[in-house]
């Protein structure tokens, strides 16, 4: 009887010691789920400095814009055969390269091209005025996390613009009036990603860009400005190369 309970009880405790052997093997032990926890933490740290490092680039740009200037002057003393006067909408197109410093600050330069279309006057046979607008440009970018790869932002450019009014059959001649100016533009917009290293962007905003004094052969034209001041609707395809 006492050799029974003997065995019966060893033969328990062997179970228990088997039962809690298994089940150590089973639960990782704490220092292992320390080791799992810290690489885990060093992936996503990896992983976040990649995403951040990625936002860094080299990028080139180019634009086409809509720009409704003022061009106060022009239309009034340049009246269209039909007395109406003409449109003050210019045609821009652009290049800009730079640098995407992350993906809160872009800084770059550029230059665009702008004309108005070419009108018939009653001084004159065709009418049209041309300009160039070379710059520095700085933009604050927001990213928004509820939309990947998108982000708002904020555009200023700086430069100078050099407006010419080109004049066929002006009494009988032909000749430019000219002038150039600081100008200075702010953009609003959106950024967003697409597939490698390409983004696009669209964006509205105002230049301020009056030249007010105008010349014809070096001498003053008087009374006269060329104000290229006015709204803007801009659109814009970027190629990024990853630093």
């Amino acid at each position: 009887m006492h050799r029974f309970l003997f065995s019966l009880i060893l033969l328990i405790l062997l179970g228990i010691s088997y039962a809690v052997g298994e089940e150590r093997k089973e639960q990782p032990s704490h220092s292992s789920l320390s080791d799992s926890l810290n690489a885990l933490t060093i992936q996503d740290q990896s992983q976040t400095e990649q995403t951040e490092s990625s936002k860094s680039s080299i990028y080139l740009q180019f634009s086409t814009s809509g720009l409704y200037s003022l061009l106060t002057d022009w239309k009034k003393q340049n009246l269209q055969t039909d007395g109406t006067s003409p449109s003050t909408k210019s045609f821009v197109f652009g290049a800009e390269g730079g640098c995407v410093i992350n993906k809160y600050i872009q800084v770059g330069f550029g230059y665009e091209y702008f004309f108005t279309t070419k009108v018939s006057t009653q001084e004159a046979t065709g009418d049209q005025i041309n300009s160039t607008f070379f710059y520095g440009s700085i933009k604050a970018e927001m990213p928004l996390e509820s939309v990947p790869d998108l982000s708002l932002f904020i555009d200023l450019d700086i430069g100078s613009i050099t407006a010419t009014e080109v004049l066929e059959n002006y009494g009988g001649l032909d000749f430019n009036k000219a002038g150039s100016t600081t100008g200075y533009r702010l953009i609003f917009g959106a950024q967003y990603f697409l597939i490698d290293n390409w983004s696009i962007m669209a964006g509205g905003g105002y230049l301020f860009g009056k030249v007010n004094k105008v010349t014809v052969d070096g001498q003053t034209w008087p009374n006269y400005s060329l104000n290229l001041s006015g709204f803007l609707m801009r659109f814009a395809v970027n190629y990024h190369i990853p630093l």
